[in-house]
C-alpha cells in the first residue's frame, strides 16, 4: 500500500484550479469587507468590524453543522462531492450582493442589508468550504500523497489570492468609485471562482472508506470531545488570529503610510480644511508607484513571501515533524514583525517602500506555512480520532478549518478596527472627489500612522507568540504517529478485505 499511487493528475490540477478560483473569491470577501462597508455603503468602522463579528460568531454554529450534515450525507457520489457540485451558483449570487450598495449611505437599511448579506455569503461559502477541503482527507489513504497535494492546492489558493489584490484596488481608485468598483469586482470574481472552482466534481473520486456507523449529533461532540489534536489547532488559531492582520489591512497600510506620505495636501485642502476647488490627487501625488497600484505592490509582496514556503514545506515535512515546522515558523513570524516595528516607528513619515517590501515579503514566509499546515494538522487530526476511537468525521474536523479561517480574518480584522476607532482616524468621504472623480483622502496625523504601524506589526507579532503556546502539547508525532498511521493502515487493510 505505501507504494501504490492513488490520485490521478487530473485531481491535481483540477482541486489547485478550483482552489485558485475560490481563493479569489474569499480574498475579496476577507480583504476587502471592511473598505466597502466603510467606503461604499457608508458605514462606521465599528458597524463594519461588529457586522463581520456577528457573521463569524454565526459561523461558530455554522461550519460545524455543516460538518455534520456532510459526515451524513449518502449519494452515489461519495459524502463530498454533491456539494462541490451544487453549491457555486449560490455563491455567486451571493458575492455580488455582498458588494450592493442599494440603500442610502450610512442608514438602518444599509447597516441591515451589510448584516444579512454578509451572514448569507458565510452560509453559502461554508457549503463549498467544508466538503471542498475535507475531500483532501478521503481522496487519498496516504499521508505523503496528501501532504503534497494540498501544498499544490494552497499554492493555487494563494496565487488566486493575488489577483483580487491586483485587480480591486484599481478599480475602486479609479473614476468608477467605490460602490462600482466593488460591484465589478464581485462579478469578475463570482463568475471565475464558481465557474473553476465546479471542476473538482467531475473528476475527483472518494477512496478512504466511510465508517459504517454513523453516529448522532451528540454522539458527534462526544467524539469530538476526545479529539486532543484538533482542540489544539483549534486553540492555537484562535490564539494566533492577529498574525494575518497586516495581509488583512494593507488598504489602510497603502493608503497611509505610503500614499499619504507622498501626497502634497497642500494642493488638495486649503488652510481652514477644505477642498479646494478643480482638485487633481493625481497631481497631489508624487511617486513613481501609481495611486491605484500601491496596495496590489504590498499584498503582492506578502503573497510571493508565502509562494515558496508553500513550495518547500513538503521538503521541510521530510527532515521536521509538523509541530516543529509550526513552532518555528511561528518564531521567526514573529522576529520579522517586532524588527519592522522598530524599524519604522522612528520616521514613520518617510517609510522607505523597498524596505517595506523585504519586510512584506519575509512577514508572508510565515503565513505560507500556516496556509498549508493548518491543513496537514486537521487532515492528522481526522487519523488521530480514527486511530482512537474507530470513528472518521472528515467533515465536521475540516468545517472547523473553514471555521478558523473565517476567525482569523475576523478577529484580525475586528482588534484592528475596534483600536483604530479609538484613535482620530479620519474616514473616508465619499463626497469629496477630484476633477476625474478619483477619491480624496483624509491627511491622518503622525499619532495614528504610528497606531497603524502598530497594527500590522506588533498585534501579529502577538498572535504569533500566543499560537504557540498550544502547539508545545500536542504530543501526535515521532514514534506515536508512526504507530497510529501502521496501526491505521492494518484496520483499513483488514476491512477492505472483509467486505470484499
Amino acid at each position: 500500500m505505501k507504494n501504490k499511487k492513488y490520485l490521478t493528475l487530473k485531481e491535481r490540477i483540477c482541486f489547485t484550479v478550483g482552489a485558485f478560483g475560490r481563493s479569489g473569491i474569499y480574498t475579496l470577501m476577507s480583504m476587502f469587507t471592511l473598505v466597502f462597508f466603510q467606503n461604499g455603503a457608508g458605514l462606521t468602522l465599528s458597524q463594519g468590524t461588529t457586522i463581520i463579528l456577528i457573521g463569524r460568531i454565526f459561523d461558530a454554529v455554522n461550519d460545524p453543522v455543516m460538518g455534520m450534515i456532510v459526515d451524513r450525507t449518502k449519494s452515489k457520489w461519495g459524502k463530498m462531492r454533491p456539494y462541490l457540485l451544487f453549491s457555486p451558483i449560490p455563491i455567486a449570487v451571493c458575492t455580488i450582493l455582498l458588494f450592493t450598495a442599494p440603500f442610502e449611505q450610512g442608514s438602518n437599511a444599509a447597516f441591515v442589508w451589510a448584516l444579512i448579506t454578509y451572514i448569507l455569503w458565510g452560509v453559502a461559502f461554508t457549503v463549498q468550504d467544508v466538503p471542498f477541503w475535507g475531500l483532501s482527507s478521503v481522496i487519498t489513504p496516504l499521508e505523503s500523497e496528501r501532504t503534497s497535494f494540498i501544498s499544490t492546492a494552497r499554492l493555487g489558493s494563494t496565487f488566486g489570492g493575488i489577483l483580487p489584490a491586483l485587480l480591486v484596488p484599481i478599480l475602486y481608485q479609479s473614476n468608477m468609485g467605490y460602490s462600482k468598483g466593488f460591484f465589478l469586482s464581485a462579478v469578475i470574481f463570482a463568475l471565475l471562482g464558481c465557474g473553476l472552482s465546479i471542476l473538482i466534481f467531475f473528476v475527483s473520486k472518494e477512496r478512504v472508506p466511510k465508517t459504517d456507523h454513523t453516529p448522532s449529533f451528540k454522539e458527534t461532540f462526544v467524539v469530538l470531545g476526545k479529539d486532543k489534536l484538533l482542540i489544539i489547532v483549534i486553540f492555537a488559531a484562535i490564539l494566533g488570529s492577529t498574525m494575518v492582520t497586516a495581509n488583512q489591512c494593507a488598504d489602510y497600510i497603502g493608503n497611509y503610510l505610503i500614499i499619504q506620505n507622498n501626497t502634497d495636501f497642500s494642493q488638495i485642502f486649503d488652510a481652514a480644511g477644505n477642498i479646494l476647488p478643480n482638485v487633481d490627487a493625481k497631481a497631489a501625488y508624487d511617486f513613481w508607484i501609481p495611486r491605484g497600484t500601491i496596495v496590489t505592490t504590498l499584498t503582492v509582496a506578502i503573497g510571493v513571501g508565502m509562494v515558496p514556503a508553500m513550495a518547500i514545506f513538503p521538503i521541510l515535512r521530510k527532515k521536521l515533524s509538523l509541530k516543529q515546522i509550526y513552532i518555528g515558523s511561528a518564531v521567526f513570524g514573529l522576529i520579522v514583525h517586532m524588527l519592522c516595528y522598530v524599524v519604522f516607528q522612528s520616521n514613520i513619515t518617510s517609510i522607505n517602500i523597498y524596505i517595506l517590501w523585504v519586510f512584506l515579503f519575509l512577514m508572508g514566509l510565515p503565513l505560507g506555512i500556516y496556509n498549508v499546515i493548518t491543513y496537514a494538522l486537521i487532515a492528522d487530526s481526522v487519523d488521530y480520532l480514527e486511530w482512537k476511537t474507530g470513528e472518521r468525521h472528515e467533515g465536521v474536523c475540516f468545517s472547523f478549518q473553514t471555521f478558523l479561517s473565517k476567525v482569523n480574518a475576523a478577529i484580525a480584522t475586528f482588534v484592528f478596527g475596534q483600536i483604530l476607532g479609538q484613535s482620530d482616524f479620519k474616514a473616508v468621504d465619499k463626497s469629496l472627489v477630484d476633477i476625474e472623480g478619483r477619491q480624496i483622502f483624509f491627511e491622518q496625523s503622525i499619532e495614528t500612522q504610528k497606531m497603524l504601524l502598530a497594527l500590522v506589526t506588533i498585534v501579529p507579532a502577538v498572535g504569533f507568540l500566543l499560537t504557540i503556546i498550544p502547539m508545545f502539547f500536542n504530543d501526535y508525532t515521532g514514534k506515536v504517529k508512526e504507530q497510529a498511521q501502521n496501526e491505521l493502515e492494518k484496520t483499513r487493510t483488514e476491512n477492505m478485505n472483509k467486505k470484499n
